[in-house]
């Protein structure tokens, strides 16, 4: 992964910063946890933060969220409450806040993902496959990404996640563009060294 992966790792290490936490390995801990596919009780939460149950909160205000038993269903991006982007993991149906979660998230935690969304202009379907960091394939090829660079750390979702999506075409990721003065258009390219893109489907 080239400048995306960057750009989200100086965004989290900010957002770290403003609660005193120096490393984030910890969100690949949790998020193993919830690949299981199941609500991650609190109780788990803070036996994988080395932080103060204080700071682990705070943390959980930031990144996570709850559902009526107050146990976490999303933490950092990755949900077992359904959004528009499957990642699909092991055989295991997850979800992601944004198309570059899923993405990166398939290289942060070393696996193997099946990826679906949909364009959000023409509803078009869109399937990635991706080992670790390798594109397998992708149809259909290529396909854009969009990217807001400013992002609130009180409101993730509505500052950048819901502006982060896949699209089926150029022309779909330049509607969206039109309407979006302060985004930007990635591709494949954009994402994966050029030696780690496969199949590359019409």
């Amino acid at each position: 992964m080239k400048t995306a992966k960057q750009y989200l790792g100086k965004q989290l290490n900010t957002m770290l910063s403003e609660i005193q936490l120096d490393d984030n390995n910890f969100i690949v801990n949790v998020q193993r946890e919830l690949l299981k596919g199941n609500p991650l009780p609190k109780t788990t939460f803070y036996a994988l933060i080395d932080a103060t149950k204080e700071k682990a909160d705070s943390l959980l205000e930031l990144l996570g969220e709850l559902n009526e038993n107050d146990e976490i269903t999303a933490f950092s991006g990755l949900s077992i409450t359904p959004t528009n982007h499957k990642f699909i993991v092991q055989g295991k149906t997850l979800y992601t806040w944004c198309a570059l979660d899923a993405i990166l998230f398939t290289e942060w935690l070393d696996v193997s993902s099946q990826i679906i969304s949909q364009d959000p202009i023409d509803n078009s379907l869109i399937e990635l496959n991706i080992d670790c960091d390798h594109l397998v394939s992708s149809n259909p090829y290529p396909i854009f990404l969009s990217l807001v660079e400013k992002m609130d750390s009180c409101n993730i979702r509505g500052s950048f996640c819901n502006h982060v999506s896949f699209f089926a075409s150029e022309q779909t990721a330049k509607q969206w563009l039109d309407s979006n003065a302060n985004g930007k258009i990635l591709t494949l390219e954009d994402l994966f060294e050029s030696n780690k893109i496969g199949l590359k489907c019409c």
